[in-house]
């Protein structure tokens, strides 16, 4: 087949990530350098190669064996047309990990801006949940050598097929930037001049991790990408990175747009979707109408809806608190509703040194779900929601809640935890992540680390 320079140069340049080892969705690109492309898969059962619904083409189904597929993209250029197949190989489903499966917790945090060291990635363990013990002899576990060569408020995340591990974190470094630093519009240097990267590890057990590397997220007019988290999305069949973000003005080197959250998709954690909005700024009991700004923000999903918690309002703005939001549509970032802020439900905070749970007193809040052997009642999940308590110095703070929806605390679902019941271990728990694992995950992490 003779094709001409420019649709070879495009036929080199597509290729499948992992094609020898796939493991989930993959991206299969529609359009390259001004051509067009349509696939054909010769096992779509395995691998399909049209749209249904949300869906692009590129949906993955594992089945019993590793089975090898030939997809062949066709490319269109102008008049010209011209094909390429290419063999990969979709792992055999791995086993099904049941609610009893989860024995313990893995908790991904950094501990404070010391030192090179103190904004790395630190593990801790625990069987309850409540009570865990630092590992690694209190090294870090993680090391970012990329961007800003520090990575602060962690997330880790199980791919839905049950076998990868992903650890997202803000790539930031307060300590070589010399401390924080306020400008002449009031706000934080690092929230106005920060990255707008983020740092991502990749893992198949847990222990061995890959490299780290630098993912674009938001917009090249961003000040900063905070506080990663990620969920994947059924509908779509993506993995949605949410993360906070201002809007600078190019000209004044100002927010045009108090810090809110975005997102970007991916398949294959190497194609993004340009950010869009997630949650918007709050606009009840605003002042001056001025929106509050939104960082922090955490969400799981129970039953029928997506809850998110986050921190509401910067540490002096009026009116803010962690803020519990619900949404039935992952990415309609009108569909939010308010639940709850924790200063609402009335609980006691007399032993905690501060006068209200609010964003005065809060922030980094994590939502998830204890493992049942770790429910007061095997019928009824309980939640957990820690947050940190930066102004104090104080470290997380827990709470639990078995009806996050219990707006006023009248069936006593929410309690506020004394220090009797929970113990962090020697080193600073500072915004992080806490990870449900399996008994053979908990086992193997006990022996390496």
């Amino acid at each position: 087949m003779n094709c001409s320079v420019d649709i070879k140069k495009i036929l080199d340049e597509i290729n499948i990530i992992n094609a020898d080892y796939i493991r989930g969705n993959i991206y299969l690109p529609a359009s390259m350098g001004g051509a067009s492309i349509t696939w054909t898969s010769s096992n779509c059962n395995v691998i399909s190669d049209k749209k249904i619904g949300k869906l692009a083409p590129g949906v993955v189904t594992r089945l019993k064996e590793d089975t090898r597929v030939i997809l062949t993209a066709t490319v269109t250029l102008g008049d010209e047309v011209a094909s390429k197949d290419i063999e990969v190989c979709v792992l055999k489903k791995p086993e099904d990990i049941n609610e009893d499966d989860y024995q313990g917790y893995l908790f991904g945090h950094f501990i404070g801006e010391e030192n090179e060291n103190s904004e790395q990635i630190y593990f801790a363990i625990s069987d309850d949940g409540l009570n865990f013990k630092d590992m690694n002899n209190g090294k870090p576990v993680l090391i970012s050598n990329v961007g800003e060569k520090g990575v602060r408020d962690p997330y880790l995340y199980r791919s839905p097929e049950g076998d990868r591990f992903f650890l997202v974190a803000t790539d930031l470094s307060i300590y070589h930037r010399g401390g924080w630093f306020q400008n002449e519009q009031g706000y934080y240097d690092a929230s106005t001049t920060g990255s707008s990267y983020l740092v991502l590890w990749q893992s198949l057990d847990l222990v061995n991790w890959g490299e780290p590397t630098l993912i674009k997220v938001a917009p090249d007019n961003a000040g900063m990408a905070w506080a990663p988290e990620m969920i994947y999305n059924d509908e779509t069949g993506e993995y949605i990175i949410f993360f906070a973000s201002s809007i600078m003005n190019p000209n004044t080197k100002y927010k045009s747009k108090p810090n809110a959250i975005y997102y970007v998709a991916t398949r294959d954690f190497v194609h993004y979707s340009e950010p869009k909005i997630f949650i918007d700024n709050q606009t009840d009991g605003e002042t001056d109408g001025k929106q509050r700004e939104i960082i922090d923000t955490t969400v799981i999903k129970i039953g029928e809806y997506y809850y998110s918690a986050s921190k509401d309002g910067d540490n002096a703005e009026q009116n803010g608190g962690i803020r519990i939001l619900k949404n039935k549509d992952l990415l309609n970032p009108d569909g939010w509703e308010k639940v709850l802020d924790l200063d609402e439900l009335g609980l006691d905070v007399s032993e905690l040194g501060i006068d209200v749970l609010d964003n005065s007193s809060l922030e980094g809040p994590e939502l998830f779900q204890y493992n049942r052997k770790d429910w007061a009642n095997p019928d009824i999940p309980e939640y957990g929601i820690m947050a940190d308590q930066y102004n104090i110095d104080g470290g997380y703070l827990p709470l639990t809640t078995t009806d996050i929806e219990d707006i006023d605390n009248k069936k006593n679902s929410w309690k506020l935890l004394s220090k009797k019941e929970y113990s962090f271990d020697k080193l600073k728990k500072r915004h992080g992540t806490i990870f449900r694992i399996t008994k053979a995950e908990l086992e193997r992490l006990r022996e390496i680390l």
